[in-house]
C-alpha cells in the first residue's frame, strides 16, 4: 500500500487517436492500452481535501514522478514520499522525520499505477455526463467498487475526449473524506533516472525504520 495522500496522486494519462465515446468500458480500455506504452511520467497537480461534517479544507500543490514498475516520488511542501518498488520512504518536512517501510501493494488501495492503468477490474463504471474542468469539456466517469473491502467508495474521473487526458480525479474514502486532484501539467516518457526513486535522507533528520 502506498502511504498517505500520495496514494492517489496521480492519476493522469494521455490517450491519442481515439474518437470520443460515452461507453465507459471503451474509455477505460483506451486508458489501459496507453498506459502499457508509457515508461515514465512527470505530473504537476493541485490537491484539495474535504472532511465529512466539517468546513475544514486542506489544499496543496505537488509533483508526481512515476516509472514502471512500482516506482513513485510525490513531492509537496510538507512531505516527500518515495518508493523504488521495494522500499518506501516518507519524509515529513515539519517534523524532520523519515519513516522507512517495505512497499506493500494492495488490491484495496489506489496507487498512481492502478489509476493510470485503468483501476477497473473490480469496479463498475458509468458515465455521469459532461462537465468542464478548467476550459476543457470532459466526460465524467464514476467508478464504484463491485465488492467489499475497498478503501474507496467511489472514484470520479474527468476525461478530455479530444486526447483522453484525465484532467481531474475525485476520490471518496470509506470515512467520507473527499480528495480532488487537478493536473496542471504532464510530461510523458521524460526519461527519469532510477536514482530519483531512492530518497536521499536529509542531514539531521530522525529515521524510523519499520521494516
Amino acid at each position: 500500500m502506498f502511504p498517505g495522500a500520495a496514494l492517489a496522486a496521480f492519476l493522469f494519462l494521455v490517450v491519442r487517436g481515439a474518437a470520443a465515446s460515452d461507453d465507459p468500458q471503451e474509455i477505460l480500455e483506451n486508458v489501459r492500452k496507453k498506459y502499457d506504452s508509457i515508461r515514465d511520467a512527470e505530473l504537476r497537480f493541485t490537491q484539495r481535501t474535504r472532511f465529512p461534517q466539517s468546513t475544514l479544507e486542506q489544499r496543496a500543490k505537488g509533483t508526481l514522478y512515476l516509472k514502471k514498475e512500482h516506482k513513485y516520488r510525490i513531492e509537496t511542501d510538507d512531505q516527500t514520499v518515495v518508493t523504488d518498488g521495494e522500499t518506501v520512504w516518507s519524509y515529513s518536512v515539519p517534523n524532520r522525520q523519515v519513516l522507512i517501510d517495505r512497499f506493500k501493494p494492495s488490491d484495496r488501495s489506489f496507487s498512481p499505477e492502478r489509476i493510470l492503468g485503468g483501476a477497473t477490474d473490480d469496479y463498475a463504471a458509468n458515465v455521469l455526463g459532461r462537465e468542464k474542468s478548467g476550459n476543457t469539456e470532459c466526460i465524467v466517469l464514476k467508478l464504484i467498487p463491485r465488492g467489499e473491502g475497498s478503501l474507496m467508495t467511489s472514484l470520479r474521473l474527468w476525461v478530455d475526449p479530444s486526447e483522453w487526458l484525465v484532467r481531474m480525479a475525485e476520490l471518496t474514502d470509506v470515512n467520507g473524506k473527499v480528495t480532488t486532484y487537478t493536473v496542471s501539467d504532464i510530461k510523458l516518457n521524460p526519461g527519469l533516472s532510477d536514482s530519483r526513486f531512492v530518497l536521499q535522507i536529509p542531514e539531521g533528520a530522525e529515521v524510523v525504520d519499520m521494516r
